[in-house]
């Protein structure tokens, strides 16, 4: 499952894991093998166990964990400044069990211990995708929870084509999670030097990308701008994105510190975009072949005119030390439980 490139860009995004609750067990045990093997399942017989298991560690803090904060002093006493830690976006991937992140549940309305209307009501995070399996004898009452808001899609068991709607299901309420998730910092970036995440110009650019190189996270950067993109076994490329403003500093800085004609004029042109080893990608003086670190740029015109490279070289990531989602989910194989049964891929 590869990252949707459709609407919006997301400022982040990775695999998540979707929630099957539901008393029969054989229906817990062939579902899961007939979704995509790229989707991560865990089955609950139990609802009220697969509450608890939500309670516990399944709202994870996807658009906080100190991205953002709040500045001592303020304005006045009806306004508050609050700061967005955007350098701080891109090291989710550290965390080896960012893929644990609950995003849908798919849960069956009738089961003896809790229907599935009244798990959805009790779902601890307002962000996840709520899926409802029923039966014919349930249509009025799904019908009734979808439009209150308490479902979001539901799914009669005996359609035949049941299983092709739980996976478009599961796709587009993944997608959704991350839209719900990120949609204040999202807007917050897009006013900066983010203006192509908003920008439909620009989202042809990722299209295109994902169409070769298939990642399946993506993360905002910031100094240099860009998206950080990872693929399933963990190989990354860095979408380097610049304006005409970011490459008039990149010159300024670089004549100053005298960069080489060459490299000025490149940059002076918008023809290549710099991805110098410092820290935050500008030119430094002792810098050996700077013209190597030169990348060709692709211009194109949306609100405004981007230039984009995509660079292989990531090695400032480190990405050799973080879990590819493959790797998770070889992890998940190993460790069953006496009532989460993980998918077998």
């Amino acid at each position: 499952m590869t990252l949707n490139s459709q609407g919006d860009i997301q400022p982040f995004h990775f695999p998540t894991t979707t929630f099957l609750v539901d008393d029969h067990e054989e229906y817990l045990d062939v579902v899961p093998l007939l979704l995509d093997p790229m989707v991560r399942v865990r089955t609950f017989s139990s609802p009220r166990s697969a509450l608890a298991t939500l309670g516990n560690n399944g709202s994870r803090p996807v658009p906080g964990g100190g991205w953002l904060y709040r500045w001592k002093d303020r304005p006045s006493e009806t306004q508050e400044l609050v700061a967005l830690d955007i350098d701080s976006i891109h090291r989710v991937v550290y965390d080896p069990e960012r893929f644990a992140e609950i995003s849908v549940v798919v849960v069956d309305q009738a089961m003896p211990e809790m229907d599935g209307i009244t798990f959805c009501k009790r779902l601890p995070n307002p962000h996840i995708g709520k899926i409802l399996l029923t039966g014919r004898a349930d249509d009025a009452t799904a019908i009734d929870a979808f439009n209150s808001g308490v479902i979001d899609r539901f799914i009669r068991k005996n359609d035949p084509l049941a299983i092709e709607k739980l996976q478009t299901a599961i796709t587009e309420l993944q997608r959704r999670y991350f839209e719900r998730a990120s949609a204040f910092v999202a807007e917050t970036l897009a006013l900066g030097n983010f203006r192509f995440l908003r920008d439909p110009a620009f989202r042809e650019v990722l299209q295109s990308v994902t169409a070769t190189f298939q990642p399946v996270e993506c993360y905002v950067h910031c100094n240099p701008t860009g998206l950080l993109l990872i693929d399933a076994w963990g190989i990354g490329r860095f979408l380097l994105v610049q304006t005409d403003e970011d490459l008039r500093t990149h010159y300024e800085i670089a004549a100053d510190l005298g960069a080489p004609q060459t490299v000025l004029d490149a940059l002076r042109g918008g023809e290549a975009l710099p991805w110098f080893r410092s820290r935050d990608g500008f030119y430094h003086k002792g810098v050996e072949n700077p013209e190597a670190h030169m990348y060709p740029a692709t211009a194109v015109s949306g609100e405004q005119w981007y230039y984009y490279a995509l660079i292989d070289d990531v090695e400032r990531f480190r990405l050799q030390h973080i879990k590819s989602y493959r790797s998770w989910l070889r992890e998940q194989d190993l460790s069953l439980s006496a009532d989460s049964r993980p998918r077998f891929i």
